[in-house]
């Protein structure tokens, strides 16, 4: 044990000195910490240590039902017992189907409490993906939502599950929308219950059985989080997180983004707890310090307006789509007083969007400019983070969190490239993932050794400047290749919505057996405008602003961009249409 203690802290004191070298080529991130402490124990650790801080602080707010941090742990504490009487052990794992409601954020840190592991999967997954999900994991135990459970039901036989707790999304809502939601939606959602399949409210129950204290010691580099993606390469992966992960990233960004971080600020929670940068960013990161964290189970933009002024929300995180549609909605000159910070992930904001919200947000009373996140979900969801001051960069996302790294590697040599060259963006540090779930492989692929040094593989172009701020390009795998030129689709975006009959755009490459790929432009017109009139217009702005191999060789008209499930446009969907 000496030997392995005294080996463990020479390799962390080497760790931080490379990560330092690394920093001092850019220099950037002024008054940044020489060395950060983060938390040894899990996510429930550093929760219930907030809780101690601001026992009467609201912790979560579900519409109109407030929950303070010291209610949260006592609720986060039965349902703990409750998995322990139920046989829940450290190390299992544990499937939560859900959107975001408290029983969720209950039931996510009451799995961290007892040192299993959160299997998070999205509750509109098909039955298959479902299955699929569950047997990766192992899971012996799921808390889904009512709606799901149909599927759930439907192939729990060819999995190890053998407890399904199922609960309604009106739970923590008052009584009348409870029996409204019942006599509407719940009608349709009959639970067969079983000694296997069992309600919220029994299985909290459970908890009167259990006897002693569910809590388990647990390590910051234990297993903490299952959530699944494509990875940079096919079929969804489950991709394991830690504590460090997603407490270090909660620490790190309180450090770079601090203005955020205040015990009266309110996050709203519309992106899902199934999505990395959703639970790190909307839930964690707001309940490790005092923060409000207002859930929405399920995103309704005829809502958005009464979310924001009826509830005083202070922080808007979600992705770009939303924020479009946030500059349709009509507020009062002063609607958006209460709006302090708006931060925009899980895609690129292209300028002239960015210049749109920012106007709208001043013009409706806030202060705030939009500001970058940008991360995958194998580093944490939110890997880098735009300070104010380099908020109106155009296409800048911000520096990487303390003790994180970024370097660009050139994609021909596959060595670092030079400051301002574009290539792949490469990350290392606490918030990379530990691997992709039960595949060697496909974790050993996911990285690179550069320079000595092994990274993590983005998929994504970028480049950094001389002051270390990362730039965001593209996605690797949407990079169009023609005529052996690079083209970059963000930028032909952007340059498409400079045309002011064009409401949204995508584009993509197609095969073309003379180039190679060509360029094809998707566009959705605004209403009473001809075709022929916008092909006209674009046509003379791409003389203007694009280069001649970059003009697209296609211009196709389209009602509305092709969604995935966590509202980012579905540019699969498009190279196939």
């Amino acid at each position: 044990m000496p030997l392995e203690f005294i080996y463990k802290k020479i390799k962390n004191t080497l760790r931080k000195i490379d990560m330092k070298l690394e920093r001092a080529k850019y220099g950037y991130i002024d008054k940044l910490p020489e060395d950060i402490s983060y938390p040894e124990g899990g996510l429930y650790d550093v929760v219930y240590e907030a809780s101690c801080k601001w026992p009467h602080n609201t912790a979560l707010q579900y519409f109109d039902t407030e929950i303070t941090y010291k209610e949260m742990i006592k609720k986060i504490n039965k349902v703990a017992a409750a998995l322990k009487a139920l046989g829940a052990e450290k190390g299992d794992r544990i499937t939560v189907c859900m959107p975001n409601t408290p029983e969720a954020v209950y039931m996510f840190y009451a799995i961290n409490e007892i040192g299993a592991i959160a299997n998070m999967v999205h509750p509109l997954s098909s039955a298959k993906e479902i299955e699929d999900y569950l047997n990766q994991s192992e899971s012996k135990i799921i808390l889904c939502v009512d709606i799901s459970y149909p599927k759930v039901e439907s192939i729990i036989k060819n999995t190890s599950v053998e407890q399904v707790i199922v609960v309604s999304p009106t739970r923590s809502m008052d009584r009348i929308v409870r029996i409204l939601y019942k006599l509407t939606k719940g009608r349709k959602n009959h639970v067969n219950k079983s000694q296997h399949v069992i309600t919220w409210d029994k299985f909290l129950n459970k908890a009167n059985k259990f006897i002693g204290n569910p809590h388990a010691r647990i390590n910051a580099k234990d297993d903490a989080v299952i959530m699944y993606s494509g990875g940079t390469t096919g079929k969804p992966k489950g991709i394991v997180l830690s504590n460090l992960n997603f407490n270090a990233q909660a620490l790190g960004a309180k450090y770079l983004v601090p203005e955020l971080f205040k015990t009266d600020h309110s996050f709203m929670a519309f992106l899902p707890n199934f999505h990395a940068f959703g639970l790190g960013c909307c839930i964690h990161m707001p309940l490790c310090f005092g923060a409000r964290s207002f859930l929405i189970p399920q995103f309704n933009p005829k809502k958005f307006k009464s979310y924001i002024t009826k509830y005083k929300v202070n922080i808007l995180v979600g992705v770009p789509t939303v924020f479009d549609y946030l500059t349709k909605i009509k507020f009062k000159k002063d609607g958006l007083k209460n709006v302090k910070y708006v931060v925009s992930g899980g895609d690129m904001v292209s300028m002239s969007s960015k210049e749109k919200i920012n106007d709208f947000l001043k013009a409706h009373g806030s202060k705030a400019l939009i500001e970058n996140g940008y991360g995958l979900t194998e580093a944490s969801g939110g890997f880098i983070f735009s300070p104010l001051s380099v908020a109106e960069d155009p296409d800048g996302i911000g520096y990487p969190l303390p003790d994180n790294d970024v370097i660009i590697m050139d994609i021909k040599t596959k060595k670092e490239a030079k400051l301002g060259t574009d290539g792949e963006i490469l990350v290392r540090g606490v918030a990379v993932m530990k691997g992709y779930l039960n595949k060697p492989k496909e974790t050993a692929e996911a990285f690179i050794t550069v320079g000595g040094k092994k990274y993590l593989r983005t998929g994504d172009i970028g480049y950094v400047d001389e002051r270390g701020l990362v730039h965001f390009r593209s996605r690797l795998k949407r990079m169009i290749i023609s005529n052996g030129y690079n083209i970059y689709p963000a930028n032909i975006e952007d340059v498409t919505l400079k045309c002011k009959n064009v409401e949204a755009c995508a584009v993509v490459g197609r095969e073309d057996k003379l180039r190679g790929e060509k360029v094809v432009v998707f566009v959705v017109p605004k209403a009473e405008v001809s075709e022929r009139t916008i092909k006209k217009e674009l046509n003379n702005i791409y003389k203007q602003y694009l280069a001649k191999y970059e003009i697209p060789r296609e211009i196709r008209f389209i009602d509305a961009l092709p969604k995935t499930k966590l509202a980012k446009v579905d540019f699969k969907a498009l190279e196939n249409y």
